[in-house]
C-alpha cells in the first residue's frame, strides 16, 4: 500500500503548476494536521449510513465565483447520504453592453467555480433561483469563494429566498465568505456566528457574537469558517436535519 507521501506525489503529477493564486485541494488533503486528515477522511471514507439522509432536500445556493470544494464537497457529501441535493442558482442575466461584460454560451446553464482565485470548472445548475421554493427544502447552504457571496448578497431573489427559510425554520448554513449573504438577510443580528476571519468584522457590524471557531449553531443559524471546518460544517447541518425529523 502506497504511504500518504507516496500517494501525494502521485496525485500531484495529474495537478498542472498554479498559474495563479489557488486554493489546492491535494494540499488540503495531504498537509497532515490533523484538520487536514479529517477532510481527507470525509473525502475518501464512505458514509457509514447512506441512508441517513433519506427523504431530506438540500439547496446549495450559489452562483459564479464559489469556491469550488465549498460546492462540490457538500454536494457529494449530502448526497451519498441519501439526500436530495440541488444546486439552486440565479439565472444568466448579462449586464448592459455599456459596462464591457461578456459571458460564454455555457453560463446559461452552469456557474463558474474557482480555487480561491484561480478559475476551476463549470458546474451545472440544477434550478433557477426563480423557480425554487423554500418549501421544497430542509436545508439551505450558502458556500463561499469571494464573488460567490458578493453577488448573491446584492441579489434581492437569493436575499429573500434565505430569508424565507428562516421564516420557516428551515436551517440555513453558510460557510466562508458564505455568511456575508446572511447579513444581507437580517439573518445574524443577536446570533453567534463565525466566517472566514477577513468577514469577522462584518458580522460583528452586523450585530453578531462573532466565535472563532469551526463551526457554530445557534438554533437554526448554522456558520463556519473555512474549507479546513467543512467535517464540522457538514456534520453539524447532517445533525440539525436529522433532529429536525424527530
Amino acid at each position: 500500500m502506497a504511504t500518504p507521501a507516496t500517494a501525494q506525489n502521485f496525485i500531484q503529477r495529474y495537478e498542472a503548476s498554479p498559474q495563479a493564486p489557488r486554493l489546492s485541494t491535494q494540499q488540503l488533503m495531504f498537509a497532515g494536521e490533523p484538520e487536514n486528515e479529517a477532510l481527507k477522511k470525509m473525502m475518501l471514507e464512505p458514509p457509514q449510513d447512506p441512508n441517513e439522509l433519506k427523504g431530506k432536500s438540500f439547496a446549495i445556493l450559489a452562483t459564479d465565483g464559489v469556491e469550488e470544494i465549498e460546492l462540490t464537497l457538500p454536494y457529494q457529501y449530502l448526497k451519498s447520504r441519501g439526500g436530495k441535493v440541488e444546486l439552486v442558482s440565479p439565472a444568466y442575466a448579462p449586464f448592459p453592453e455599456k459596462f464591457g461584460v461578456q459571458y460564454p454560451e455555457i453560463r446559461k446553464t452552469h456557474i463558474m467555480t474557482v480555487y480561491f482565485i484561480e478559475t476551476a470548472g463549470w458546474f451545472k445548475i440544477d434550478r433557477f433561483l426563480d423557480q425554487a421554493k423554500t418549501a421544497d427544502y430542509d436545508a439551505i447552504i450558502v458556500p463561499g469563494g469571494a464573488w460567490n457571496p458578493d453577488i448573491l448578497r446584492n441579489t434581492p431573489d437569493a436575499v429573500k429566498f434565505v430569508q424565507e427559510a428562516a421564516a420557516a425554520d428551515k436551517i440555513v448554513s453558510a460557510i466562508c465568505h458564505g455568511p456575508q449573504v446572511l447579513i444581507n438577510a437580517g439573518l445574524l443580528k443577536g446570533k453567534k456566528a463565525t466566517s472566514y476571519w477577513n468577514v469577522h468584522l462584518d458580522l460583528a457590524n452586523a450585530g453578531a457574537t462573532v466565535i472563532d471557531e469551526p463551526v457554530i449553531v445557534d438554533g437554526n443559524i448554522i456558520t463556519s469558517r473555512a474549507p479546513l471546518d467543512l467535517p464540522q460544517f457538514l456534520s453539524a447541518v447532517t445533525s440539525a436535519v436529522v433532529k429536525s425529523r424527530k
